[in-house]
Formats: C-alpha cells, sequence, structure tokens
C-alpha cells in the first residue's frame, strides 16, 4: 500500500532538490534581493485586485479577460455569450486532477462516463466536441485522455455556437486549456496526496527567469499518479510532463516553445456500461464495484505535443499573434470486457466485447492573425483579421486473429474471469484503417463602439472542410482483397457571427448574439456512410454585470438555437469489432433546443469566492418529442471556498454541491425466451432519479511553505448512476472518497 506514495515522494523530492539545490536557491535569493521591495503584500494585493487574463496567483475564482469566443481580448462583460472559467484556485482548492473533475464543476456541461476510459461532455443538449489548447483547434475526436489539469492556469468554456473561432460545430460549448506560463520571479511548488482506493499523487512545478537580465524564462512541471479503483481489478498510472520557454527576442516580440507529454497506463480497463437487467427481466443490482474486464484488460494512451507562439507588438496598439501545434496520439491495448448480453443466475450470459486497440493519431494546427485599435466616425474601435489550418490523421495496421476458442467471447463466470488469457493475435506492416480531417479558414471580427453605451461585437469566418476513411481488407497472404472509402468534401463554408450589447448601466450589460451552425460530420452509419452535415442556427439574450470593483460576474442567459440532421448514437449497432467504431444515425429535420441559464463567479467578499450556477435546458426532435433525456432537464453547480480571518486566518473551508434533474434513457430488456433459448426483449426506460453530491474541502498553512488539505468527495456516499441506457446497462458514479494532501512552495 505505501510503495506507490513512496516511489511518487522519492520521484518527486529528487527532482526538487535537483532543481532547487542549494547553490541555485543561493544565486536565486543574491539575484532577487534587491527586486523584494516589489514583492511585498501591499503590490500583491494591487495586483490581484486588477485581473488579467492569467489566473494563477489571483486567488480568484474568475478571470478579468478572455478571447476564446470571437479571439478579441474582452472581459467577461463585452463578450455577447455565456462564458465559465475554471481557475487555477478552484482546482487547487477542490484537487480538480482531470478534465472530467474540473468540467463537472462547470456551469452547464454534464459529464457522463460511456466505460473506465471513455468520457464525453455535453452542453445545451449537444455533445461538446470542440476543443482548444491555448486557443488552438483541437482536431481529435474526443479527449481520450482525460488530461491531467496540472499544466493548465485556467480552463475556459463558451457555451453555445462558437462557429467564429472554431469553425464547423455545436451550439453546445467550446472548452479551451490554457497552459501555465513562464514566471517573471524564480517560483517553485511541489506536493504529494494520498487518497482512498490507494490513489497517490506528487507533483513538482518550478520556473523563473533563466538567463539575459530575465529576458529566457522557463517552466518545468512533472507529475505522477498511482491509483487503484473502487472498481474491481481497475488501476491507472498516468506520466505528466511540461516544459516551456518563453523569450523577449526584442522590446516588441515575445516568443515561447514548449512540448508537454502525458502518458495513461491502465489495467482492467472496460468497454462498456455494467448491465441493468439480468437474463430474466428483473433487476441485476449489480453493485458499484463491478468490473466485467479481466485484469489485462487495457486501453492506454500516449500523448505529445510541440507547440509555439509568437507575439509581436506592431505599434499603435496593434499585435501580431502566429501560433502553431503538433500533436501525436498512441494507443496499444488489447480489451476483454463483458458488455453484451444479460447476467444468468450462473453468472454466465455475458458475451465480451474484444478488440485491440492500437493505432496513432497526429494532429498539426497552425494561425496567425493581427488585431488592434481603429479610428471611425469619431470612435475607437477594435478590430482582428487572421487565418487558421487544421489537420488530423488517424492510422492503425491491420490485425490478423490467432487460434481462440470458438466461444471465446462466452463469458462462463463473470464474476471470476482470472483464467481467461489474452486473445494472441499478429499486427502486420500494413495499413488497416485510416481517417483524415482538414479545415482551414480565414476569419475576421471587430467591436464597435456605436455610442457610448451601445456596442456590436461582428464576425465571419470563411473556409472549407474535408474528410476521408478507408479501412482495408486483406486475404491470407496480406494482399489486398478490398477497400471500404468514403469522403466528403465541403467548401465555400461561410458562418456569421452577430453580437449587440448595452450598457445599461456602468456595471450592468444587456446583450444579443447570433451565429450560424454548420457541420460536417465525421460520424457514420451502420453502412459506413458519413451523415449528412448539422445545419442550423443559435440566438442567445442576456445580461451580464461585473461588481465589487469587477472582482464578481454575474451573467444570466436565455438561448435557442434549430438544428438538422443531428447525429445520435445507434444502440441497435454494436461497434465494429475490429475498429471499435460506434455508428450513428441522423436525428432528422427541427431537432430544437432552448434554456436558460444563470451564474455568479467571482469574491463576493474579501476571502470569499464563489461560483454558482444553474441550467435549464430542453430539447425536442422535429415532431416536438423530448430527446437527449440521458441529460437532465435541470442542472445547479455550486463551489465555494472562504479564507477565514482573524486568529484561523491560516485555514480555508469550502464545499461544493452539484445537483441534477432525473435523466432516462430507453434500452432493451428481456421479456421471454425463444424456444431456442434466445432471450425476448423490448424498449425499456432505464432511469436515474434527481441526486445531489456535496464535496468538502479544508485547507491549513502552517507558514508561506507549507500547507495540508483535506478533501472529501461525496460526502455522504450517494449511490446514483453517472450514465444510463449505453448499450443497455448503467455506469456508476464514484462513491465518497478521502484524500489528504501536503503541497511546499518557495
Amino acid at each position: 500500500m505505501f510503495a506507490p506514495i513512496t516511489r511518487s515522494m522519492t520521484f518527486t523530492l529528487g527532482l526538487c532538490g535537483a532543481a532547487l539545490s542549494p547553490d541555485l536557491l543561493a544565486e536565486t535569493e543574491n539575484e532577487t534581493a534587491p527586486l523584494a521591495p516589489t514583492l511585498m503584500l501591499g503590490a500583491t494585493n494591487v495586483t490581484a485586485r486588477n485581473l488579467g487574463s492569467t489566473t494563477e496567483n489571483t486567488e480568484a475564482y474568475t478571470t478579468g479577460s478572455m478571447s476564446t469566443a470571437t479571439r478579441l481580448n474582452l472581459s467577461i462583460k463585452e463578450t455577447p455569450q455565456s462564458v465559465s472559467v475554471v481557475t487555477r484556485q478552484q482546482m487547487d482548492d477542490f484537487k480538480l486532477g482531470t478534465l472530467s473533475e474540473a468540467m463537472s464543476q462547470t456551469t452547464g456541461v454534464v459529464v457522463q462516463h460511456n466505460d473506465s476510459d471513455r468520457v464525453s461532455y455535453s452542453s445545451r443538449g449537444y455533445s461538446i466536441n470542440n476543443f482548444q489548447i491555448d486557443g488552438m483547434l483541437n482536431t481529435f475526436n474526443y479527449m481520450k485522455s482525460d488530461s491531467d489539469t496540472i499544466i493548465y492556469d485556467r480552463i475556459e468554456v463558451v457555451r453555445g455556437a462558437t462557429g467564429l473561432t472554431t469553425g464547423a460545430g455545436d451550439p453546445s460549448a467550446t472548452i479551451n486549456m490554457v497552459r501555465k506560463r513562464p514566471t517573471a520571479q524564480w517560483e517553485a511548488k511541489t506536493g504529494v496526496s494520498g487518497g482512498s482506493y490507494d490513489d497517490y499523487y506528487s507533483y513538482l512545478d518550478v520556473g523563473g527567469p533563466l538567463a539575459f537580465d530575465g529576458r529566457l524564462r522557463g517552466r518545468g512541471v512533472v507529475a505522477y499518479r498511482d491509483s487503484d479503483s473502487y472498481r474491481d481489478k481497475y488501476q491507472q498510472q498516468r506520466e505528466v510532463g511540461y516544459g516551456v520557454l518563453e523569450a523577449d527576442l526584442t522590446d516588441d516580440t515575445v516568443l515561447a516553445v514548449g512540448y508537454d507529454y502525458q502518458n495513461k497506463h491502465v489495467q482492467g480497463t472496460s468497454w462498456g456500461t455494467v448491465p441493468y437487467w439480468n437474463a430474466d427481466g428483473g433487476k441485476a443490482n449489480l453493485g458499484r464495484s463491478t468490473n466485467m474486464a479481466t485484469s489485462w484488460s487495457s486501453w492506454p494512451l500516449k500523448d505529445k505535443t510541440a507547440f509555439a507562439n509568437l507575439d509581436h507588438q506592431l505599434g499603435g496598439g496593434w499585435q501580431l499573434k502566429a501560433a502553431y501545434t503538433h500533436r501525436e496520439s498512441d494507443t496499444d491495448g488489447k480489451i476483454y470486457y463483458g458488455g453484451g448480453g444479460f447476467p444468468e443466475a450462473d453468472r454466465s450470459g455475458m458475451i465480451a466485447n474484444v478488440s485491440h486497440m492500437i493505432g496513432t493519431q497526429k494532429m498539426k494546427a497552425y494561425d496567425f492573425n493581427v488585431s488592434g485599435p481603429y479610428a471611425l466616425l469619431g470612435r475607437e474601435h477594435q478590430l482582428m483579421v487572421g487565418y487558421g489550418e487544421a489537420e488530423r490523421s488517424e492510422k492503425s495496421p491491420y490485425t490478423v486473429d490467432g487460434p481462440r476458442s470458438a466461444d471465446y467471447e462466452s463469458v462462463r463466470d463473470w464474476k471470476y474471469m482470472g483464467d481467461i488469457a489474452k486473445f494472441p493475435d499478429t499486427v502486420t506492416n500494413v495499413t488497416g484503417a485510416k481517417d483524415d480531417t482538414r479545415q482551414k479558414a480565414g476569419y475576421l471580427a471587430t467591436r464597435l463602439s456605436l455610442t457610448d453605451e451601445l456596442h456590436a461585437v461582428l464576425g465571419s469566418r470563411y473556409g472549407s472542410w474535408k474528410a476521408s476513411s478507408t479501412t482495408n481488407r486483406y486475404d491470407d497472404n496480406l494482399q489486398l482483397s478490398g477497400v471500404d472509402h468514403s469522403s466528403q468534401q465541403h467548401n465555400d463554408m461561410w458562418t456569421p457571427y452577430a453580437g449587440l450589447l448595452y450598457d445599461l448601466t456602468p456595471e450592468y450589460t444587456a446583450y444579443v448574439s447570433y451565429t450560424d451552425i454548420f457541420k460536417p460530420q465525421s460520424e457514420r452509419d451502420s453502412s459506413r456512410k458519413y451523415l449528412e452535415p448539422v445545419v442550423g442556427s443559435n440566438y442567445e439574450l442576456g445580461l451580464k454585470g461585473s461588481l465589487l470593483e469587477e472582482q464578481l460576474n454575474l451573467a444570466t442567459a436565455l438561448f435557442w438555437s434549430k438544428q438538422d440532421n443531428v447525429a445520435e448514437l445507434d444502440d441497435s449497432v454494436p461497434p465494429d469489432p475490429v475498429t471499435g467504431e460506434e455508428f450513428y444515425k441522423s436525428g432528422g429535420k427541427g431537432n430544437k433546443v432552448q434554456g436558460f441559464e444563470a451564474e455568479l463567479s467571482g469574491e463576493v467578499m474579501n476571502g470569499w469566492n464563489m461560483t454558482a450556477g444553474y441550467t435549464y435546458t430542453h430539447s425536442v426532435n422535429g415532431e416536438d418529442q423530448r430527446n437527449n433525456t440521458n441529460q437532465p432537464l435541470n442542472m445547479f453547480r455550486f463551489s465555494t471556498a472562504y479564507h477565514l480571518p482573524g486568529e484561523w486566518q491560516a485555514l480555508t473551508v469550502g464545499a461544493a454541491v452539484n445537483w441534477q434533474s432525473d435523466v432516462y434513457r430507453t434500452a432493451n430488456r428481456p421479456v421471454g425466451r425463444r424456444a431456442n433459448g434466445g432471450l425476448i426483449t423490448e424498449r425499456t426506460d432505464i432511469a436515474q432519479e434527481a441526486y445531489t453530491v456535496v464535496n468538502l474541502m479544508s485547507r491549513y498553512e502552517f507558514d508561506r511553505h507549507l500547507s495540508a488539505s483535506l478533501n472529501v468527495n461525496n460526502l455522504f456516499d450517494k449511490k446514483y448512476y453517472d450514465n444510463v441506457g449505453f448499450y443497455n446497462g448503467v455506469y456508476w458514479g464514484d462513491p465518497r472518497t478521502v484524500t489528504l494532501s501536503l503541497d511546499w512552495k518557495l
């Protein structure tokens, strides 16, 4: 039990010792001694009261500006869309160590697991498929790695359509993960934690000036997790590395280059849910620890990303930005999971999903834009114009199955699977399947000051999108015997964006916004043909406030959208047994979503941070029948932390509350048997009633360097389903966990 945390502590403290040797610390102290007056408490307070885009070291639950929605650097109040920000302080307070954990405390975002290693995010009735890192479009199909958040300064979420910055997409949301950057002064942080189910974590984060009187700066982050699980046989290890160099090439030019790495190892991977019904049609009542996977079942993932950013001041307030990123994701693991069928009384009846998950995804993207102020009709306005391209390619080798018994996929006893051997196969040097997606576009946006109170944000994106998919078939001699190929291309894609804002008072602004929706779909139906593109429109009407010297943001919004040809997962068709591809069907015409959101985020009083958000989302199809019933109509997210005053000023306490209304989805339930023993099923709802999950946090600062934290998630050990009806089953939410952490900073 103690070996993992011992390894983690040795790993972290060894790196800390190497990076912060006495000679280095002495040198740092000598170099920074003359600057000590600038680090006085008063100066820190002034910085915190004038929030910029960076949230680290601000102790804030909001940000001063962001550009995810329009690429214009605007405050939340000036942005004519609903936005949320998970800051570094909130992630540290509640130990939000993964993207899923951060999104679970974000207004309007639904987090659901399809199995142990696939997670999906939804907002406003649609899946979230647009991800950005440092504002650069991520063209991966989905964030399979559920990335570690230790390398990020903040996570920005723009709800609704974001065609101006991401191109094709749903009116759901865009998630933008913004990396940490080097600091002007030397900073170092390290910590270890241990939690329930042998969950151990350690990290080291060091940054500061490196040379040339601080004109060259650097930062490095490493982290390691070693954890078991409340699910039988499931274990995970994750290695994280991040490094960035930032150089002032001139007084007006800053270049940053970096690399991040995340390597996730897993054992006991599931590929599907836990059965809800048994073979007799009654509830299976399988507990949270149920995992119908072999111990060797694994779906690992290794992500490697290199990036470069250039910022150049052109003069007169104008700025040039250029960015490039290259990401590669590799996987190679074999899965055996009893995800099909219905359990019999003797624990048979389950059919295994079996596959060799192997392949590589590569992504490259570049973007450049110029922005700045301009004068027109006696007023000053802002303009941004740019161009970008993003390309994703995926390739997997052809594999040849080795000998296996005819009943290999039939699980004899789903509770005891230790005698099931790993299936043999041969990985060839020929291509089994490949997939490519590319989009490119020019875009522009302007913020017009029509009067002192009235402003408009107008934008447009024009470009193209194309995709192709190929699956090859071979004979016994590995000679090509057939090709399944499909492709689509869409040119002259024009996406307009318009927002109108009116300052009712210096604190409050009313707005309305509109954008078109166009989404060429990468989902294919069971005949392996691409679904028709999604088209539609998105509207939003809202009120925003910036209060308490811009430390507290208030936002409310009404939203409605209409879409045609929305993809829906076809539960009646199993995934491809070779590639694991899931198949979809069109949702038809006239899908409509309407709803309401309200959010409060920031500092409500000195030392008291809070973010609270309520969302109502109603989605119907062309026949005005509610769809997406597996997502809640109502949802409430609340997080707060209070730094106690006076004699208790060393203590910070907080709580998070997540509540959602009931959900349900139709699945197949056994109702009888045929003469040959086969099951007869009928469509029946699987439901999860409304539930509340409460988390607690506390942190005690022994001095300015050392602190200890205690976090309790799911305080009342609420039993609930995170997902219902997916492949006739359910996915259990996490039980109560307790984590104790020690953190040290320079």
